[in-house]
């Protein structure tokens, strides 16, 4: 693959830095990665994985834009109430850049279709609101052994973490055990959420994307990323691998017994 003189103006400023040039972003353009939900993390990942070139894009989500999503996910725009996100997200990053080819997944993630969705990818982004889905990508990208970042969003807080299962790091369901082990969370229909902490943790989530695939800088493992922008606190905590984790320890289910651990029931 030679880049073209159209593409080496495009993308300039990341090929000029070092830990990139002309090899880092044939790596780009080379790259599939998968995006679970288009909503507030989604959205932002979406638009600076598309603008960096990532060579493919698949983007799953089977919900439809309304009126309180535009507060906070930036790939929608009023016109596009009660449009399929994932056409909405398409017509955007379309425009933005055609380099990056993109596909469409409307559908709900479950047990049954997770890792066909997610099969091939070198990178996914979890992007969902709920435990369930979370869960359920950690356990098919663990199984899988696919690296993904996993983040979550809420009030003026949010949290980030990395997972490589061939590096045997450290992994969600290591931190916070199985679905039915946690207590009742507050939607962000509840709670509340400032649209800028998605979009600062989906950036994030887009940018351990590119350092893996580049093999640059420091990846979040081992450590949980959390944010409070109230009182503009950046702060890391160490995490460490569970040895009984059901998924990543030393004695893992298979990935068809995991449904009795909440992995059944998602809603991205």
């Amino acid at each position: 693959m030679e880049l073209s003189e159209k593409q080496i103006e495009r993308y300039s400023r990341q090929i000029v830095l070092k830990e990139i040039g002309g090899m880092g972003q044939k790596k780009l353009m080379k790259s599939t990665l998968t995006i679970i939900g288009l909503g507030g993390l989604g959205s932002p990942a979406a638009y600076y994985l598309a603008a960096a070139g990532i060579g493919k894009l698949k983007l799953v989500d089977f919900d439809y834009v309304e009126l309180s999503n535009l507060q906070r996910q930036i790939l929608h725009f009023s016109e596009d109430i009660n449009k399929r996100k994932t056409i909405s997200a398409l017509e955007k990053l379309n425009s933005l850049n055609l380099d990056c080819s993109i596909e469409i997944i409307n559908k709900k993630v479950s047990i049954d279709n997770i890792r066909e969705i997610i099969q091939n990818s070198d990178f996914v982004i979890e992007g969902s609101d709920n435990f369930a889905t979370k869960m359920l990508v950690n356990d098919a990208c663990v199984y899988l052994k696919i690296p993904f970042t996993i983040a979550g969003a809420i009030r003026y807080h949010g949290q980030l973490l990395t997972v490589v299962p061939e590096k045997r790091t450290t992994c969600y369901r290591c931190v916070f055990g199985t679905i039915k082990n946690l207590d009742d969370r507050m939607s962000c229909s509840q709670a509340g959420v400032i649209g800028v902490i998605p979009g600062i943790l989906g950036s994030i989530e887009a940018n351990e994307a590119i350092k893996y695939l580049l093999e640059i800088g420091d990846l979040i493992t081992n450590k949980m990323l959390f944010v409070d922008l109230l009182k503009n606190n950046f702060s890391f905590i160490n995490v460490y691998r569970e040895i009984n984790c059901i998924i990543c320890g030393e004695n893992p289910k298979d990935f068809t017994e995991i449904k009795r651990y909440g992995s059944d029931i998602a809603c991205h």
